[in-house]
């Protein structure tokens, strides 16, 4: 598994009880007996469709993890009041006040959803969503009016107000779940035999993730990241440790895993890398995942060249260091080259077309880089190490 550039999750958790919990529930789909399929962009490992809110278009990230939410500019375009705040906590752990508005009409495909709770949060103020273009989320208080499928092979999304408009016969595995006050569906799981809650998130670019106080894991084999974190709803936090390892086992009800490379981290996690693998129907009403496998969950093996990047006030640098790999790199380095990539010069007006070359994977087995340290410039050859085969 060539990872090419660490981007999580955008896992959202409100606080809503009483009035403000029947705002997250309420609204509807304007059409009955409908079945609607809308293309998504999956190039950063979720999917992103394109929505219509008050006759402008937007580009908004489909997140089972977190609950609607539009943008501050969205809001004060359509001209609304807020009606309630709620305390809102990203997956870095971060929290705070976020005002909760009622959207009067949002089209997907040509369906009229009105009424749709959300959240009113500046996503785009975290640089990474902004080159995203990401204006909002379709959360899962909003999915759960109809039965969502996602065809990753044609990256497509269908939906539905009758689940007999999809052919279940193929999808030979069905995941129970229960649900969070936003709906977020929670799946029930065996890590190594131990059995644990999951959040089935696909807001998320990774693979699995695994509650820390789980168990100690003593004796399974991995490595530790240190540095930044990956990127929540208000950012990445500068300092974090997340140690990887490899599990003998790993079943979500009766779909076995098998040994996976898991992060272990606050809490967990199914994100798109697990659910790409199938395509899948959402249903809320009967509260199950279908599931038809099209690809073999990948063997268990990970390389790097032992290093993060992230782009900081314009300049790339390295926001990651791999414990177990030897190298004279330091944690803010900034890079000035790799390969034939120049990162000497960027601007506000280029800063986004570097960070999207991030997700081309490296192919090679060695990399060139050009470094800078306070005023000193550095050369290196980093040759690609696999941490577990």
């Amino acid at each position: 598994m060539k990872k090419v550039f660490s981007l999580s999750f955008v896992m959202i958790t409100i606080i809503a009880c009483g009035g403000l919990g029947k705002i997250f529930i309420g609204g509807k789909v304007v059409q009955k007996d409908y079945l609607v399929s809308v293309p998504f962009n999956y190039d950063y490992n979720f999917a992103l469709i394109e929505v219509q809110i008050n006759g402008k278009d937007y580009n908004f990230l489909v997140d089972t993890g977190a609950p609607t939410v539009i943008s501050e500019a969205i809001f004060e375009d359509l001209n609304i009041e807020a009606t309630d705040n709620t305390m809102v906590t990203d997956s870095q752990g971060r929290r705070n006040g976020q005002e909760v508005a009622v959207i009067p009409e949002m089209i997907v495909g040509n369906l009229n959803y009105t009424n749709v709770g959300a959240v009113v949060v500046n996503m785009r103020d975290v640089f990474e969503f902004d080159c995203m273009e990401i204006d909002g989320i379709i959360g899962a208080n909003q999915m759960a009016k109809s039965f969502w499928k996602f065809d990753y092979q044609l990256q497509q999304i269908t939906i539905t107000d009758q689940l007999s408009n999809y052919n279940l016969s193929d999808y030979t595995d069905t995941l129970s779940f229960s649900t969070s006050t936003q709906l977020t569906p929670y799946v029930t799981g065996h890590v190594n035999g131990m059995k644990t809650q999951f959040t089935f998130d696909t807001g998320s670019a990774g693979n699995i993730d695994v509650i820390r106080s789980l168990d100690e894991f003593k004796n399974a084999p991995g490595f530790t990241k240190y540095g930044g974190s990956s990127i929540g709803l208000y950012g990445a936090l500068d300092s974090t440790i997340i140690r990887t390892i490899k599990l003998d086992s790993l079943r979500f009800g009766k779909t076995k895993v098998g040994a996976q490379l898991v992060d272990l981290d606050d809490g967990n996690l199914i994100g798109n890398d697990f659910m790409n693998k199938h395509e899948m129907v959402m249903d809320w009403e009967n509260k199950s995942i279908y599931l038809k496998k099209l690809k073999d969950y990948e063997n268990v093996v990970d390389s790097t060249f032992g290093f993060g990047r992230r782009i900081r006030d314009n300049k790339v640098v390295i926001s990651n260091l791999y414990k177990e790999v030897k190298t004279p790199l330091q944690l803010n380095d900034q890079i000035l080259e790799m390969n034939d990539m120049d990162f000497s010069e960027i601007t506000d007006e280029n800063s986004c077309s570097v960070f999207k070359g991030f997700f081309n994977p490296i192919e090679s087995d060695s990399i060139r880089m050009v470094y800078k340290r306070n005023d000193s410039i550095k050369k290196i050859t980093l040759p690609r190490v696999e941490l577990i085969n």
